[in-house]
């Protein structure tokens, strides 16, 4: 069976995501960058796998449909921090029936579908998957059963991200296979490294450059 694809988003509204980027280029503008980027991610999905949004926050599923479309299904996140809510999302989609789950934010331009066929062969022999970012965080983890302690005792946006997650899972006896290091797009600095960014946002708003 194919991984099933949990992909954690805030609705694209001007001045509730990409905020820090927004302070260089504007709100309009980080908004239409954030909607380009999730659509990126989800671009890069193989077509058998189940996908499925967690959206935030929780009355925003119209908007998300007809942003997204028909194929995914929608959930909104859970109350929490963070790993609750990572968590909870993971233990929905194994009691559904997943034979195991890739969960995948919305702001990483790097990904490509060769980083997520790779994920799937791994869980398919049992292992766990990470993506480290830049920033020491992860861009993608892949679990092949649910486990709850892997999002716990964690400090969330901070630079101990990715190394707590890989202690944890080996602790778990899930030694995980470690996919190539990429960055989100989260400020200035991050965003003028991709010149394909630079190039979406002289094309749809030159007057914020």
């Amino acid at each position: 069976m194919s991984p099933t694809a949990l992909i954690f988003l805030k609705t694209p509204r001007p001045g509730f995501v990409k905020t820090r980027l927004a302070k260089d280029l504007g709100n309009e503008a980080a908004c239409q960058i954030y909607r380009h980027l999730a659509e990126k991610t989800l671009s890069q999905i193989p077509c058998d796998w189940p996908c499925h949004i967690y959206f935030t926050p929780s009355d925003a599923e119209l908007e998300i449909r007809d942003w997204l479309g028909k194929k995914p299904q929608y959930h909104p996140q859970s109350e929490g921090d963070l790993g609750l809510r990572l968590s909870t999302a993971c233990e929905q989609a194994f009691t559904a029936g997943a034979s195991s789950v890739v969960l995948l934010g919305g702001d990483c331009p790097g990904i490509q579908s060769e980083h997520l066929k790779i994920a799937a062969q791994e869980l398919a022999k049992g292992k766990s998957v990470i993506g480290p970012a830049r920033d020491g965080g992860y861009w993608l983890l892949g679990l092949p059963k649910h486990c709850p302690e892997v999002f716990e005792k964690i400090r969330w946006s901070t630079s101990e991200v990715f190394s707590i997650t890989q202690k944890h899972l080996q602790d778990a006896q899930l030694p995980p296979t470690l996919l190539p290091t990429l960055e989100d797009v989260d400020d200035l600095q991050s965003w003028s490294r991709h010149p394909e960014l630079k190039k979406f946002a002289i094309n749809h708003f030159p007057e914020t450059l």
